[in-house]
């Protein structure tokens, strides 16, 4: 999100102010409740439960890969969101990827849910209110979850306390999954494109992974997802032709089998000519001449003969 230090100065500011006796109490209970938690870890964020066992996790990010947030409303955006940060205003302009809602409510059905943004509580809760009005996110995962490193944020998945080889991170950013890069898919980056269809295209990938027994490496699957969607298409659009080469011969056998002769117009004779100029199928015309005697008002009438030995 562009202008990203202003609303992220929230945090650096809480860093540096000396922590009042309110906060060092709380910051004391979390300590002993962050103590409790450790035996019961892999259930700490309330998504690794027994019952979604049965399902693996995805993790989206949000930023540049499901809206684009600007200070400015200079180009197309889609809602305009008020937000307080220290007491201070700020006007966000916000532009949604094509398909979102659609796409997180089928993702839903095969994955737990999990969006973790480098945002601010604060920006993305109202965000992701608007573009997930169904709540099918199960989990929210906000700036003070991402680890610092080499002057940027990566999200270490192993805080989701599951099984590597069940969770899947789709982002924008290369450095969100540097601890994980096996698991982590590099979405293209969406600034304000309505035409942009990269997550439908993404989705029937996403639940074929849903149903694999590891999702790494997802980049090299994807790969593979593709491949065989192709050789699929080119093999069914073989037997497609196949069939229609085998109604073809036997029409053609079938219209072999009859041979006769019939009187025909100038006008029909015109279409035939017309279909056999177009590469259509049509019957093989050898024009005959009769010459009607003076009894037939000295007329002459032309007669063609249809013939299937072309």
């Amino acid at each position: 999100m562009n202008n990203n230090d202003i609303i992220y100065q929230q945090q650096q500011e809480q860093k540096e102010k000396k922590p009042s006796l309110l906060e060092q109490f709380c910051s004391c209970i979390y300590f002993f409740r962050k103590k409790n938690v450790r035996a019961n870890e892999k259930y700490q964020l309330g998504i690794d439960t027994p019952k979604s066992h049965t399902r693996k996790i995805c993790v989206l990010d949000l930023d540049e890969t499901l809206v684009h947030s600007q200070f400015k409303g200079e180009n197309s955006y889609d809602f305009l969101l008020d937000i307080f940060v220290q007491s201070q205003l700020f006007k966000v302009f916000v532009t949604v990827r094509p398909g979102v809602e659609a796409f997180v409510e089928s993702l839903s059905e095969y994955f737990d849910v999990v969006l973790w943004t480098a945002s601010l509580r604060e920006y993305a809760d109202p965000v992701i209110d608007i573009i997930d009005p169904q709540k099918r996110i199960s989990t929210r995962l906000y700036r003070e979850s991402c680890t610092n490193i080499k002057g940027g944020l990566t999200k270490n998945l192993n805080i989701l306390g599951r099984n590597l080889k069940e969770v899947l991170i789709i982002d924008n950013s290369q450095m969100s999954f540097l601890f994980q890069p096996e698991n982590g898919f590099l979405i293209k980056d969406f600034i304000s494109d309505k035409n942009d269809k990269e997550l439908d295209q993404l989705l029937p990938f996403l639940i074929w992974l849903s149903q694999q027994s590891d999702v790494r490496p997802v980049s090299k699957l994807y790969q593979q997802f593709i491949l065989n969607n192709q050789i699929s298409h080119k093999f069914s659009k073989k037997q497609i032709l196949s069939q229609s080469m085998v109604l073809n011969q036997n029409g053609m056998l079938k219209q072999f089998e009859v041979s006769r002769t019939h009187t025909i117009n100038h006008c029909e004779f015109e279409e035939i000519n017309l279909r056999q100029e177009a590469g259509l199928n049509s019957p093989h015309v050898e024009p005959k001449i009769q010459v009607q005697t003076d009894d037939d008002n000295d007329e002459s009438k032309e007669t063609f003969e249809i013939s299937s030995n072309c």
